[in-house]
């Protein structure tokens, strides 16, 4: 009987672990979202599993043996509660293939109102208020200069999140 299954794959290698058990016709289920981020000093929407390095697996243990699974290449065991593979209800699984959020922000990228502290440049070491994004790579930064507020724009890669 078909049931559902959890795997870790090994650091990096979980596309290779689904790719070589879709050969195998076992069914492979990573769901994956979109992330909005900063990657050297660009914000970015990426895509990243929700769960790195798990693998969520359907397959008949009678059919395929458990150690031809966790042999693949890239797998590196199944997760387990004492010596038997956890098994995942199918609830949990349509809940994963139905309800995975569509964008979500990285946490270290800042949103409008959060405080930045200015890392490079003239201003270093100052804490500014984040604005909003100024295209691609620079950010529009508000900064108390003599008591004064002043907008400013200044590089992605010259500031960071507190």
């Amino acid at each position: 009987m078909e049931s559902w299954y959890l795997l870790y794959c090994k650091r990096g290698q979980l596309l290779r672990a689904k790719e070589h058990l879709e050969r195998q016709e076992v069914h492979c289920l990573s769901p994956m979202i979109a992330l909005e981020k900063i990657v050297r000093g660009k914000r970015t929407t990426v895509s990243e599993p929700l769960f790195p390095n798990y693998l969520f697996i359907e397959f008949d243990p009678e059919a395929i043996h458990t150690t031809t699974i966790s042999s693949t290449r890239g797998v590196s065991h199944f997760v387990r509660f004492g010596t038997t593979p956890a098994t995942v209800p199918s609830a949990v699984i349509e809940a994963l293939e139905t309800d995975v959020p569509q964008i979500l922000l990285d946490p270290e990228t800042p949103q409008s109102g959060d405080e930045v502290v200015i890392t490079e440049g003239t201003f270093e070491g100052l804490r500014a208020i984040f604005a909003e994004p100024d295209g691609e790579t620079r950010s529009i930064l508000l900064l108390n200069l003599l008591n004064k507020q002043v907008m400013r724009s200044v590089d992605n890669k010259q500031f960071r999140k507190i």
